[in-house]
């Protein structure tokens, strides 16, 4: 860790010796942004930790949407979050795998983004988007884990991108309520029936409780530099790499 530590200390983005992109990147972003917030005891922000809640990035959510036989035209795969937020357990299929340990009091999944917008969708259903997978994924993951709705406080799906991009409306379409309803329940369909009780049992009540956001990364910097300003100049600087080479 020391090794790489230094590396990390000495890159000069204005003669590097690696693509600054490595470091500059939402990826890493997210990841300083969950730290800082892990730290801090307000719990009502969209990123807000509850008691005893940790997060994870890169963790991948199941999908109820899977492979029904070999070659299924169908089926996909399991969906990479940026960031997850609640009593994790990972690893125990497989290494990034995430399940939710009871009790579940918190879950909240953060997308990341810098320059793009939410992915379109899989190669199996070109419609079903970032934002609809991953509310869908959220659904399945409380499933299997056996947890009551009604025992969790805090269910979300943030989207955390760059004021300028919410302000002109780059996901606003994705995130509604309406488009994650009609994806799923046109992905449901292809199914022909096979996920009908599904649809109603598991993934119309995750929707019927679960909050989702566009945040800004200004606004998340803000409201961890009041709370611990002496890191707020330092992630305003980190930030405005990313934005630089993105």
């Amino acid at each position: 860790m020391e090794l790489l530590s230094n590396l990390i200390n000495s890159f000069d983005p204005e003669n590097p010796n690696f693509r600054p992109t490595e470091l500059y990147n939402e990826s890493w972003l997210v990841k300083l942004m969950l730290r800082e917030a892990s730290n801090l005891s307000d719990s009502e922000f969209p990123i807000g930790f509850l008691p005893e809640s940790s997060w994870f990035s890169e963790a991948l959510l199941p999908s109820a949407f899977g492979a029904r036989y070999q070659g299924d035209p169908l089926g996909e795969s399991r969906t990479n979050a940026d960031g997850v937020v609640e009593h994790i357990a990972i690893g125990r299929q497989a290494k990034a795998d995430l399940e939710l340990d009871k009790p579940v009091t918190q879950f909240t999944v953060v997308e990341a983004k810098i320059g793009s917008p939410l992915s379109a969708g899989t190669s199996n259903a070109r419609y079903f988007d970032q934002a609809a997978r991953n509310v869908a994924c959220m659904a399945e993951v409380i499933a299997r884990s056996g947890a009551s709705l009604l025992d969790i406080s805090r269910l979300d799906f943030v989207v955390l991108a760059p004021q300028s991009s919410i302000e002109k409306g780059t996901f606003a379409k994705e995130i509604s309520p309406s488009s994650i309803r009609s994806k799923v329940e046109r992905r449901v369909a292809e199914y022909e029936g096979q996920l009908d009780d599904w649809y109603e049992d598991t993934f119309n009540p995750t929707m019927d409780r679960i909050k989702l956001y566009s945040l800004s990364w200004e606004e998340t910097i803000d409201w961890i530099g009041k709370r611990a300003p002496d890191v707020a100049d330092d992630l305003s600087r980190f930030y405005g790499l990313c934005l630089d080479f993105s």
